[in-house]
């Protein structure tokens, strides 16, 4: 692990997460059967902005640095009922058999704990249920799926 730096902070971090999070939007618009077309006008911009709401009252960002590379990320937040949201998490494909992804979980978890929040959650875009069962080994199951009409204006 001593080739992979982490590097935490808050909001000050996100132009840095960028070329990340617009690889694993990408990931989403392909993986995804019915709402592709949301991931393909989806911008960082928008994504930002989300971070920044009112109820929103602390960002974690942890990010994965290879030599001058960033090659992995993970946003957590905590919104003003307490309760605790992996928000985002991703890492290159090259990088996923290091094991990354839980090191990324278990620091976002120890934040939330930290941070006292009533409960935990996660949310998984259609399309990438393979997850599911990574986030099974942190105690995440499913409670609710949630179906959305798509409306022929939308596309």
């Amino acid at each position: 692990m001593k080739e992979f730096q982490f590097v935490n902070g808050g909001l000050e971090l996100l132009d840095l997460v960028e070329p990340l999070w617009e690889k694993l939007n990408k990931y989403h618009e392909n993986k995804a059967k019915y709402f592709a077309y949301r991931y393909k006008k989806f911008k960082f911009d928008a994504r930002r902005k989300s971070f920044t709401k009112a109820n929103i009252k602390a960002v974690n960002i942890d990010l994965i640095k290879k030599g001058d590379n960033y090659i992995g990320y993970c946003i957590s937040t905590i919104n003003d009922d307490k309760i605790g949201e992996i928000e985002s998490i991703f890492i290159e494909e090259d990088y996923r058999k290091f094991s990354l992804g839980d090191k990324l979980m278990t620091r976002a978890l120890k934040w939330l704990d930290e941070n006292e929040v009533k409960s935990k959650r996660i949310g998984v875009a259609e399309g990438n249920e393979k997850v599911l069962e990574f986030y099974k080994k942190y105690g995440f199951y499913k409670r609710t799926i949630i179906l959305q009409k798509i409306e022929e204006k939308e596309r």
